[in-house]
């Protein structure tokens, strides 16, 4: 038996009845070497009989942004970074996210989403390589209009810090509540100043806005040659979509309108909505329903965005409900979300694959548990004792 205490443990290899294959669901074994699946069978080692339990690749969360409640649970109330990421890998793995790309926002703002805290997150990732069990990537989210930041942001590219970007907008959405103070409350307690001081930053970006096309069209050149993909978030048309595509933005993460999305698709853009979405039945801010995307053909990606365990259960409800195959529903959340960030060794159980590998008890509809945790080849996480087996004995 693999006791729950036994990890981290490496594994020759894992075996089931129910291994998630490009073509479905069906009995197999995957042999692990060096941290990848591997075409044959090792002399030796520890295999993980997953029995009947479900075997799926790791998910690829492309966005994610709930570790900002672990940095500041409550307005005014941060706890340090290396204490917050510790807290995140683990739920990481709880949920069956492997790899997960940290939504880490520059913005005018300032306080939680200002190049301080972002620094901090940097720095913490860095001090805990090798400590932290999944695979942690930063997803730097810049606002168009910190037109001042684009030399920091090109600085972060060229060290490597960051490992995908997004072009974020919200000021619109700002500065139309200038006037309600207690909503703008809200937001100076993230960045960490007073109202005034806050409305006096929205002012100052919309006094930027005749600069953010050239930093724009700078910040995305930069990207490219650091070997970044781009994507814009919350495209409002076709035509911002367009505009986006021309500067190289390849990823439309959460378009807000059906002709946006559908302006994706005909540009051949990838297309991400929110997982959230999906588990709650529609968006929370009345953008598209991402379930009635996918079933147009216009969504690739699942992202958490504010809810790590989302990815998971979303993928899983598609095809209990019959929306998607299960392949194709998993895809949504491993293969696809890796292609768009430019992975190509990862999202799928296949030979030369990294071997991120999940188990998960899908017994009870709409509540997944994630069993087991394997990144590199390696247990990281497991709630339950396994059998280990020869390996063809497994899968007989």
């Amino acid at each position: 038996m693999i006791p729950t205490a036994g990890f981290p443990l490496a594994l020759a290899g894992i075996a089931g009845r129910r291994l998630l294959a490009p073509s479905g669901v069906g009995g197999g074994e995957l042999a692990f070497h060096d941290g990848r699946i591997g075409a044959g069978m090792p002399a030796g080692g520890a295999w993980l009989d997953a029995g009947d339990l479900l075997v799926l690749p790791g998910i690829v969360d492309l966005h994610g942004d709930a570790f900002e409640r672990a940095v500041m649970p409550r307005p005014g109330v941060t706890f340090p970074y290396d204490t917050a990421l510790h807290d995140v890998d683990r739920q990481l793995l709880a949920h069956g996210i492997t790899t997960e790309f940290h939504g880490v926002t520059l913005s005018w703002e300032g306080g939680l989403r200002g190049e301080a805290y972002a620094e901090r997150m940097f720095d913490s990732l860095a001090r805990l390589q090798g400590a932290l069990a999944a695979r942690h990537c930063v997803h730097l989210r810049f606002e168009t209009h910190h037109v001042g930041g684009v030399g920091t942001a090109q600085q972060w590219m060229r060290e490597g810090r960051v490992q995908f970007l997004a072009l974020n907008d919200h000021l619109p959405a700002m500065a139309r509540r200038l006037g309600d103070d207690r909503k703008l409350l809200q937001y100076a307690d993230r960045a960490e100043c007073g109202l005034d001081a806050f409305q006096a930053r929205i002012r100052d970006a919309m006094a930027a806005s005749g600069e953010v096309a050239a930093a724009m069209r700078e910040l995305t050149r930069s990207a490219r040659e650091a070997g970044l993909c781009v994507a814009s978030h919350d495209d409002p048309d076709a035509g911002t979509r367009r505009h986006y595509h021309r500067l190289g933005c390849r990823v439309a993460e959460f378009p807000l309108t059906s002709d946006a999305a559908q302006s994706a698709r005909e540009l051949g853009d990838a297309i991400v909505f929110g997982a959230p979405n999906v588990v709650r039945g529609g968006s929370h801010t009345n953008a598209p329903d991402a379930t009635a995307m996918i079933r147009a053909g216009l969504c690739d990606i699942l992202a958490s965005d504010y809810y790590y365990p989302a990815p998971l259960t979303a993928a899983l409800q598609l095809a209990q409900r019959g929306v998607l195959p299960l392949e194709q529903a998993w895809s949504l959340v491993s293969r696809n979300p890796a292609r768009a960030a430019g992975l190509a060794d990862r999202g799928t159980l296949e030979p030369g694959q990294a071997a991120d590998v999940i188990v998960v008890d899908d017994s009870v509809p709409g509540l997944p548990r994630v069993c087991a945790a394997i990144v590199g080849g390696v247990l990281r996480h497991a709630t339950r004792s396994f059998g280990m087996h020869a390996a063809h004995r497994i899968a007989a």
